[in-house]
């Protein structure tokens, strides 16, 4: 910006409407301090407020409130943190290149699935850890993708989006099906630690994980232009603070989520629902809540590519990537943790996304289609 002439002698120019220098007059815009942006990212969004269960959810714990309400205390503390994490993340992602920042936010895009489903393994939970998977999944790819779909056909008769990007996601999802649908034919599902489901379980997650890297490989070096983010915001806090806060709230998580996941059987035990309801239906809702309001919002402000981003390509990272990850964390913990999943659940899933894939064949949306996920 060129040098202006000092104007300290005429400071009523600052009030003057028809100046259309204004702009050069503001001066250098003051960055916020780093009190200000961490208490505007703890305190300033609308689940700030579930912070209050933190201490109580501690309270619940050492005293022996009881697992109904160790559970609920803990559930409500844990999606705050979700959204706090995720806003950590982004801070991380935005000291580094669009590559290093792509590989950043792929890897914790789903931090508190992987911890939840690894404390729930170690603790011996196996139907809790695969309900919650699937019940990611289906909440992203379903409830999520359809709201997207619906309210933004409120606002727009269609909308637009990249079908490249689909087609890739939803061709892996169907990949990962193939994986899940394998170790059925070996056991009956009653048989949970059958030698021959391990290993086709273990080999599977092995080429999942595989292909998983291939699908980095493609959105971060040889077709990123087609997920460039358009609204790329600086970084607000410096590299140190963003990585110290990162690891609180990644200890926090782990903290809390011990609790929930040691509560689950006392939970199950004293409401009568099956940890099957608990894993599917309840769990999903702590790491995606907030993550669901995002995509809906920017749906409704047409922007689809995002949305899409934030509902499919979650459902693509938990299937190629945490599901495989709990199988080879319990093959080394030596947890007979399988792809044997309850042949309903796999009907389900494969159900799903072939009536995704049919949606998504054409990159336009309209509000009937996601009535129809929904």
């Amino acid at each position: 910006r060129p040098l202006m002439p000092d104007r300290s002698s005429d400071a009523d120019n600052k009030d003057d409407g028809n100046n259309g220098d204004d702009e050069d007059d503001d001066g250098p815009e003051v960055k916020p301090s780093v009190y200000h942006v961490l208490y505007d990212m703890v305190f300033g969004t609308y689940v700030s407020i579930l912070f209050i269960s933190m201490p109580f959810a501690t309270l619940a714990n050492i005293m022996q409130w009881g697992p109904l309400w160790i559970f609920w205390l803990n559930f409500l503390t844990m999606i705050p943190l979700a959204a706090l994490l995720g806003d950590f993340t982004q801070e991380v992602a935005a000291h580094t290149n669009q590559v290093i920042g792509g590989l950043i936010n792929a890897t914790f895009g789903n931090t508190v699935e992987v911890i939840v489903g690894i404390q729930a393994l170690l603790s011996g939970q196996y139907r809790v850890v695969q309900a919650s998977l699937l019940g990611s999944i289906f909440s992203n790819l379903l409830l999520v993708l359809g709201c997207c779909f619906f309210f933004g056909g409120l606002t727009k008769k269609e909308q637009v989006f990249n079908g490249t990007a689909a087609t890739a996601n939803m061709s892996l999802l169907a990949l990962s099906s193939i994986a899940l649908v394998l170790p059925t034919p070996f056991a009956n599902y009653y048989v949970i630690a059958d030698v021959q489901v391990l290993e086709i379980s273990r080999a599977a997650a092995i080429f999942l994980m595989f292909m998983y890297l291939q699908l980095l490989y493609f959105q971060l070096r040889t077709h990123a232009f087609l997920f460039e983010d358009e609204d790329d915001d600086a970084a607000e806090l410096s590299l140190t603070v963003a990585m110290i806060g990162l690891l609180v709230v990644t200890i926090l998580i782990t903290f809390f989520s011990g609790y929930l996941v040691a509560s689950i059987n006392g939970f199950v035990a004293h409401t009568g629902v099956s940890p099957t309801f608990v894993g599917l239906i309840i769990l999903p809702i702590v790491g995606n809540a907030v993550e669901h309001v995002t995509a809906v919002t920017v749906a409704i402000k047409d922007k689809m590519d995002l949305a899409m981003g934030v509902a499919v390509g979650s459902c693509t990272q938990i299937s190629l990537f945490v599901v495989p990850l709990v199988v080879l964390v319990g093959w080394a913990c030596n947890k007979d943790m399988t792809l044997n999943f309850p042949h309903f659940e796999i009907i389900l899933y494969v159900l799903a996304i072939l009536t995704v894939s049919i949606i998504l064949a054409h990159p336009k949306s309209n509000w009937l289609e996601g009535s129809l996920m929904i």
